[in-house]
């Protein structure tokens, strides 16, 4: 998923939380942002989909389009393969409350059902244009995932090593992982918590199941031979060669999440 797809997520997630919250303004960003989040979608499928893969309008005269919301709605509607919102409803709600809202002295208020409309309608222009649906439980997560990162000085972990009472090791994810990732990561997580590497396979057994991730053991074991021959795990002991550290760095310790 592009980092720019993933920040509007973020918006609609954003949007989500201050009209849940109990902040009196809270209402009247969520719908600001979640309008910024409507329009960066429109210009964003225009600018990739209709001038630079399809060539449907030159880019010049997109960019005049673009100038105003009315023209920008009404284009992208006409010709993306679905758009499922009413462009209507979409444009009196930037035209008639989002501009009030942003543009007016004036105190106004909106109601957390109107907002909550919007935001269903922005994911429903995120799913026709960039295929991208979520279920209620993916958003949930989402959200929590915002809500984390928004009260925390330091940006949210993809992978979390976590110490058990009997001195091994759980991981804590929502990534799915495959079993050779699952196996890398809690050797990985164990070397990093117990500063020891792992005694013996069973260990490894252990810390999968601690982390909601079991393995048969022999399964493991052929996963383990099936390591070593990709020179990922260093044959003779359980440890992981300098070519897998540089991978889970990569791959579950950045802040950029992969799907």
């Amino acid at each position: 998923m592009q980092i720019w797809t993933e920040d509007i997520i973020e918006q609609i997630c954003v949007a989500q939380i201050l009209n849940d919250s109990n902040i009196g303004s809270g209402r009247r960003l969520s719908l600001i942002i979640v309008d910024n989040a409507v329009e960066y979608m429109l210009k964003a499928y225009g600018d990739i989909f209709l001038v630079q893969k399809r060539g449907i309008i030159e880019k010049s005269k997109w960019e005049n389009k673009k100038k105003s919301f009315n023209q920008l709605i009404d284009f992208v509607a006409k010709n993306s393969s679905k758009f499922t919102p009413d462009p209507v409803e979409i444009f009196n709600y930037h035209d008639k409350l989002r501009n009030t809202l942003y543009h007016e002295a004036a105190p106004f208020s909106v109601e957390s059902k109107t907002v909550v409309d919007y935001i269903e309608k922005a994911k429903a222009i995120l799913k026709d244009l960039f295929e991208i649906d979520f279920s209620k439980g993916e958003w949930e997560k989402r959200i929590q995932k915002t809500i984390i990162a928004l009260r925390s000085k330091t940006e949210p972990k993809l992978v979390e090593f976590l110490p058990t009472g009997d001195k091994l090791v759980r991981i804590k994810t929502e990534i799915k992982l495959k079993d050779t990732q699952a196996i890398l990561l809690v050797i990985y997580g164990f070397i990093t918590v117990n500063g020891r590497i792992p005694e013996n396979v069973d260990e490894i057994e252990k810390c999968l199941n601690y982390s909601g991730h079991p393995i048969d053991k022999r399964k493991l074991l052929v996963k383990i031979s099936q390591l070593r021959r990709a020179n990922k795990i260093s044959r003779g002991k359980l440890t992981l060669t300098a070519k897998a550290r540089d991978k889970i760095k990569r791959e579950f310790l950045s802040h950029i999440e992969r799907h």
